[in-house]
């Protein structure tokens, strides 16, 4: 947990970094965990339908890496995050409240677009494309999740930057202070 001050920024680069068996990372403390799922497009707005497919039985989802990243599988399905096969969705699950940096894509082309929730949410707009890496300053959030629904979309996650947001120092003090007042009535007791 960070208390107070400024937090730095963590990047996990998953062209280099492996999971590990639970399909986990950590870099500086804070830990992701990804998953495969899927989501519906249509009618909006855009909802998430299953975000492990591990523990359901109405997909088949799962998540693949390789040296471009992170990607979606499933049976006659790339690895990659695509609409070709459904509405491919890969979730990345923080241990602590972060802000959202910025996301780096492999196999990214301007005929590209995705879809982001944030906690579950669609954040508008919907079918983002544009720079890569995408700027994803203002949001904030324990999870985010980038789906594509078209089937000219297909691209894996390279990397995504965050920093974990501060238990603020008034947090801190406020603690202090009724683990005082704790102490204080303890002792009266006595």
């Amino acid at each position: 947990m960070l208390i107070g001050g400024s937090a730095s920024a963590a990047t996990f680069d998953f062209t280099s970094a492996s999971l590990d068996a639970n399909n986990q990372l950590t870099v500086d403390g804070v830990t992701v965990s990804a998953y495969a799922g899927v989501y519906r497009d249509f009618p909006n707005p855009d909802t998430i339908l299953v975000t492990d497919c591990s523990t359901s039985l109405s997909c088949d989802r799962s998540v693949s890496q390789s040296s471009a990243g992170l990607g979606v599988g499933g049976f006659l399905d790339s690895s990659e995050i695509d609409g070709f096969l459904g509405n491919d969705l890969l979730t990345l699950s923080f241990s602590q409240t972060v802000d959202f940096s910025q996301v780096l894509f492999s196999y990214w082309s301007m005929a590209d677009s995705f879809d982001l929730f944030v906690d579950g949410v669609l954040v508008s707009p919907e079918e983002r494309s544009g720079p890569n890496p995408y700027p994803l300053s203002g949001l904030t959030g324990t999870s985010i999740s980038f789906g594509a629904d078209g089937w000219t979309d297909s691209y894996k996650l390279a990397s995504i930057t965050v920093a974990p947001v501060p238990v603020p120092a008034a947090g801190l003090m406020l603690l202090g202070g009724l683990g005082g007042l704790a102490a204080l009535r303890r002792k009266k007791k006595s």
